[in-house]
C-alpha cells in the first residue's frame, strides 16, 4: 500500500507536472508520470486530484462544439489498436453484440490499417485521429468528436491523460457520460477521476477500487469471450503433453512464485512433455537453467499461429495458467473448450469463475496436477456448474448487457456474479515490484529529466532496509 515515501514522491511529481505554465508541458509531464506509475507498481493506483486540477486550469482554452445531433449512443475510445488480443479484441467482441450495436470506435494515437475493418460497423467506420503535434488542437479535436456521441467508453492506455481531459470537457460542455472499461485494473491508470461509471473486470479490480476511492462508481462488466455453448469433446489418450501459454513476462519469478522452477518439478514428477507458449528462451534468462534441466522434455514457442496454437491445445492433456501473473483469458477459454485447466490462487486472481479450478499453492497445484494425470478425474469439483458460470460471466452478450445497463443497475446487479474461492491480496503486485532488481523506464513517452530523478531517488530509497528504531 502507499507509504509516506510514496506519497512524498507523488506530491513532488504532481508539483513538477503543475509547475509548467502551459498546457503542452503539463500534459507531457503528466503522461510520463502516468507511465512510470503504470509500469512500476509503487502502490498509487489513481490521481483523481491531478485530473481535475488540469481540467479546471485549462478549461478556458477550449470551446464547446456545435453539433446537430448524436451519431451513435456509444463511442469506444482507444489509445491504440492491435492486430491481435488486448483492448482491440474486447472492443471487437462488444461491437458484435446486440446490446451495444449502436456503437462507433475512435482511436486517438495509433491504429494499424489491419485493425480498421475489425473496428468498423456498416453504420460507423472506425475513426483514426490524425497525428496532431499541438496538444490544445488535439484535445479540441477529441472534444469535437466526443460531442457527437452520448456515452464515451474509455479503453485507453493508463497514461493517456489527453483523452481523459477531453472526456472531462465533453461531460462538462456537452453532457456526455463517461464509462471507464478498467483494462488495467491491477495497476495505475488515469480516468478514474473523470469516469461516471468504472466497468470492472475482476474480483481483484473490485477490491482495489476501494483503495482507489472509486468503489461507489463500480459496476462489474467482465471480459467478453467468444465461447462455445457446450464444452468440446476431447480425444485425449492420457499421454498428451502439459501446456501453458502467456506473455513472456508473466512467467518471470517474483515474490514467492517461480513458474520455471515449478515446471522442472512438474516435469520430473509426471514424466510428461511440457510445451510453453510465450517465453523467448534466448532473452528470458529466468528460463535458461530450467530449460537446461528439462532438456528435450520441454519445448518453448515464442509465438504461434492461432490455428497451430489450437492444435497444440487439442493434443494436450492439461493446461496450466502462468504465474505469478495470470495468463488472462486463455485460462477460461481452455477450460470451456474442455481442456482440464489448473493454476494457483495467488491473491491476484479473480478474473473468471474458472478460478474455481485453481489450487491454493504451488505444492497443492503439483499434487492436483499429478493426481489428475494418474486418475483422470477431479472428484471435488462440479465441473458442469463451473463451466456454466464461465459462460454466464464471459459470454459477449452478457458482458454487453451489463455495460448497457450500468447506470440503472441495482446494488445486486453491480456485483461480481460468481463466488470468489480465495481472498484477494491487493498489494500482490507491489510486493513483486519491491523484490525486483530493476525498475521499468518509460517507453511510450519521452522521459522528463526531473521526474526521472525524482523517481530514481524514490526507487533507491524503496530498496534500502528500514532503519531500526532506538530500543529495537
Amino acid at each position: 500500500m502507499s507509504t509516506a515515501d510514496t506519497q512524498q514522491f507523488i506530491q513532488r511529481s504532481m508539483d513538477r507536472v503543475l509547475a509548467a505554465g502551459d498546457l503542452d508541458t503539463c500534459i507531457r509531464r503528466a503522461r510520463v508520470l502516468g507511465e512510470l506509475l503504470w509500469k512500476n507498481c509503487v502502490g498509487q493506483y489513481a490521481l483523481t486530484e491531478l485530473e481535475h486540477t488540469l481540467l479546471q486550469r485549462f478549461r478556458y482554452l477550449f470551446t464547446a462544439p456545435r453539433t446537430a445531433g448524436k451519431k451513435a449512443t456509444y463511442l469506444h475510445v482507444m489509445t491504440q489498436s492491435y492486430t491481435s488480443a488486448g483492448h482491440t479484441r474486447v472492443v471487437e467482441h462488444l461491437l458484435e453484440s446486440t446490446a451495444l450495436q449502436d456503437s462507433a470506435v475512435l482511436i486517438t494515437e495509433k491504429a494499424p490499417p489491419a485493425t480498421w475493418a475489425k473496428l468498423s460497423t456498416p453504420a460507423h467506420p472506425c475513426i483514426c485521429l490524425p497525428k496532431i503535434a499541438n496538444r490544445q488542437q488535439k484535445i479540441q479535436q477529441l472534444l469535437n468528436l466526443f460531442s457527437q456521441y452520448k456515452i464515451l467508453v474509455l479503453h485507453i492506455h493508463p497514461y493517456d491523460i489527453d483523452a481523459v481531459i477531453a472526456a472531462g470537457l465533453a461531460r462538462e460542455l456537452c453532457g456526455n457520460t463517461i464509462y471507464m472499461y478498467n483494462h488495467a485494473d491491477h495497476v495505475f491508470s488515469y480516468g478514474h477521476g473523470m469516469a461516471d461509471v468504472v466497468l470492472e473486470l475482476s474480483c481483484f479490480g473490485w477490491e482495489l477500487s476501494k483503495l482507489r476511492g472509486t468503489h461507489e462508481k463500480c459496476v462489474f462488466a467482465g471480459i467478453p469471450l467468444k465461447l462455445p455453448a457446450t464444452a468440446a469433446e476431447r480425444s485425449d489418450n492420457g499421454r498428451g503433453h502439459i501446456t501453458s501459454a502467456g506473455s513472456a513476462y508473466k512467467y518471470k519469478p517474483g515474490g514467492d512464485y517461480s513458474f520455471p522452477a515449478f515446471a522442472v518439478r512438474l516435469q520430473k514428477r509426471t514424466g510428461r512433455h511440457l510445451m510453453i507458449i510465450g517465453p523467448n528462451i534466448r532473452t528470458n534468462w529466468w528460463w535458461w537453467k530450467p530449460a537446461l534441466q528439462m532438456g528435450k522434455q520441454a519445448t518453448f514457442h515464442k509465438r504461434m499461429v492461432y490455428q497451430d496454437y489450437l492444435q497444440c491445445m487439442q493434443q494436450a492433456s492439461v493446461y496450466v495458467d502462468s504465474f505469478p501473473l495470470t495468463g488472462g483469458t486463455a485460462f477460461p477459454e481452455m477450460a470451456i473448450k474442455g481442456l482440464p485447466s489448473f493454476g494457483i490462487l495467488t491473491g491476484a486472481h479473480g478474473y473468471s469463475p474458472a478460478d474455481q479450478f485453481k489450487s491454493a499453492s504451488q505444492e497443492a497445484l503439483l499434487d492436483d496436477l499429478s493426481n489428475y494425470l494418474k486418475e483422470g478425474t477431479r472428484p471435488a469439483l462440479d465441473q458442469a456448474s463451473i463451466l456454466q458460470e464461465i459462460r454466464d460471466a464471459h459470454a459477449v452478450e452478457q458482458v454487453a448487457s451489463r455495460i448497457s445497463h450500468a447506470e440503472i443497475a441495482n446494488d445486486q446487479e453491480k456485483q461480481v456474479p460468481w463466488h470468489n474461492p480465495a481472498p484477494i491480496n491487493c498489494d500482490f503486485y507491489e510486493k513483486i515490484w519491491k523484490t525486483g532488481k530493476l525498475f521499468t523506464p518509460t517507453l511510450h513517452n519521452l522521459p522528463d529529466w526531473k521526474l526521472g530523478i525524482l523517481f530514481l531517488r524514490y526507487w533507491i530509497q524503496s530498496r534500502q532496509a528500514p532503519t531500526a528504531r532506538p530500543g529495537t
